[in-house]
């Protein structure tokens, strides 16, 4: 696919052809010409990179501009949705304020149509203009024993003994990772990104009586010592706290941070039994962000779970069609004693207006009605009530480690 923009030729990208060029000018870009070998094998190369809805801007040819595309299966509850995560957006300086960015953008949103996506997700500022919107926020769990009163790290015992985890590990690690994560919104299918080197994911395992890998926890220290800042982790709850005990020690570390971690991941569910201090950094037009792909597909893949939901309320017998109204893309939903189906049916009284937000509601991004006032979202007819109802919060968050 190709496409004109002023005298620039804007192109999909192919693996044997620009994968150099590619990494050369994200290394420029975010690294100042370094790692240039981890960019080609790693984070374009090797992983879950799409060449076919990435798109570049050409003049001749030199590479002037790159809009990445990483695509990914996230997670929606117990559903998976086809999703672009965008990343290394970079147009060369001399090239800038020349709308490269917006032809690129475009184009990949109708690739991305075309290849069967649902949502994309991006982390950044300026793409509010391209119909992201809010995803998640920055969320830190925090444990200071020093202060007053002292928030106490749990005591608990080490049952098994545990060591850094290397390449030969990966897979195992990954499958622990869809296992335990399997449930929790935001989170991505791996693998995406393979281990550079030896140690690169900061995990510490240990094993099961059949020399198995059984579960980890991924952690290292902040920059200025102070804290260990665990990332994921998999297995036994107790046994991941006690690594992480064992860690503090190791690392000299006086408090122990959980960051990217899920709301209810079990060891956090543990630590909010006790003292714990839980920040909650939100975001204009920048940190994670989402933006709809395609409303029909996403909500076809979502009918499972909202059947469910509406089972457990009180419009388990309802009757009638809920509109959503996204701005360029329209769905309704057949609503009729417990079953939900996609219809083109003409909107009913009970409508949605909710335009790129919509995208917000699907993944569940905050509470329906926190997500209705940030937006400007309105309602007609019986509307508000049933998306509390189908769109609850999720409390989405995506691993450290995936990230693009």
């Amino acid at each position: 696919m190709q496409g004109k923009s002023n005298t620039f030729s804007i192109t999909s990208a192919h693996p044997e052809d620009h994968l150099m060029p590619i990494s050369r000018i994200i290394s420029n870009a975010f690294a100042g010409g370094g790692v240039l070998e981890e960019i080609l094998q790693k984070y374009v190369g090797g992983c879950h990179y799409d060449f076919d809805t990435t798109r570049l801007a050409w003049e001749g040819e030199q590479l002037v501009h790159h809009w990445g595309v990483w695509g990914y299966w996230m997670r929606v509850g117990s559903v998976q949705l086809k999703t672009a995560g965008i990343g290394a957006v970079v147009t060369e300086e001399s090239y800038r304020k020349q709308g490269l960015m917006a032809s690129a953008a475009a184009q990949s949103f109708q690739a991305m149509y075309d290849h069967g996506y649902d949502l994309s997700i991006l982390r950044g500022r300026h793409y509010h203009k391209f119909g992201y919107r809010r995803a998640w926020n920055y969320v830190t769990t925090k444990l200071d024993p020093g202060k007053t009163p002292p928030e106490e790290i749990p005591q608990v015992d080490l049952k098994l003994p545990f060591r850094l985890l290397d390449r030969a590990e990966m897979d195992p690690i990954n499958a622990l990772y869809n296992r335990d994560y399997a449930g929790f919104s935001g989170s991505c299918v791996r693998p995406t990104f393979p281990m550079f080197e030896d140690g690169d994911m900061k995990a510490y395992g240990w094993y099961g009586q059949q020399g198995q890998l059984a579960g980890y926890v991924r952690a290292a220290a902040t920059e200025d010592q102070s804290a260990l800042l665990c990332l994921e982790a998999a297995g036994d709850p107790q046994q991941g706290l006690a690594v992480l005990r064992e860690l503090m020690q190791q690392e000299a570390c006086h408090q122990l941070h959980f960051f990217t971690m899920p709301e209810q991941h079990p060891i956090l569910q543990i630590v909010r039994q006790g003292a714990c201090t839980v920040e909650n950094r939100y975001f204009h037009h920048t940190g994670w962000q989402v933006r709809l792909v395609n409303l029909t597909s996403s909500l076809q893949k979502l009918l499972p779970l909202l059947v469910g939901r509406l089972a457990a309320s009180r419009f388990a017998k309802w009757q009638g069609r809920l509109h959503l109204d996204a701005g360029e893309q329209q769905a309704a939903l057949r609503i009729s004693n417990g079953r939900i189906q996609l219809t083109d049916e003409n909107p009913g009284e009970h409508r949605v207006h909710g335009g790129w937000a919509i995208a917000r509601l699907l993944i569940g991004s905050d509470e329906p009605g926190e997500i209705a006032r940030q937006e400007g979202i309105t309602f007609t007819g019986e509307a508000e009530a049933l998306v509390e109802v189908l769109f609850p919060n999720l409390h989405p968050m995506m691993s450290h480690w995936d990230e693009f």
